[in-house]
């Protein structure tokens, strides 16, 4: 039986968890696009905080380390998120995802 992986206080790590030889922890994951990401904590519970937040984030097709994102799939985001509106409601967001199909904006973090 494989043993488990510990921190220097002997803490039990979960997967993605591991702590680097400056005593810097780090988690890796894998983002939506399939790229691995990592991020680092000097803190084992401030780690895990930011965890359950990209956890969460990911569950709900948010790309937490995305460096940027065009205009037209945060509105195809926003979009989809909104069920139950009227018909005009429907016309003038199709009519603002058509403006900005034409044009090609890029947010920057």
């Amino acid at each position: 039986m494989s043993e488990k992986r510990k921190d220097n206080k002997g803490r039990i790590l979960r997967t993605g968890e591991s702590q680097r030889k400056d005593l810097i922890y780090q988690y890796r994951y894998t983002d939506i696009r399939g790229k691995r990401q990592t991020i680092y904590s000097s803190d084992l519970k401030e780690l895990r905080e930011k965890e359950k937040t990209i956890q969460k984030q990911l569950d709900d097709g948010i790309d937490y380390a995305a460096g940027k994102i065009t205009v037209l799939a945060l509105l195809e985001r926003y979009i989809s998120l909104k069920q139950g509106v009227r018909y005009n409601t429907k016309i003038g967001y199709n009519f603002v995802l058509n403006l900005v199909k034409k044009e090609d904006l890029v947010i920057a973090r």
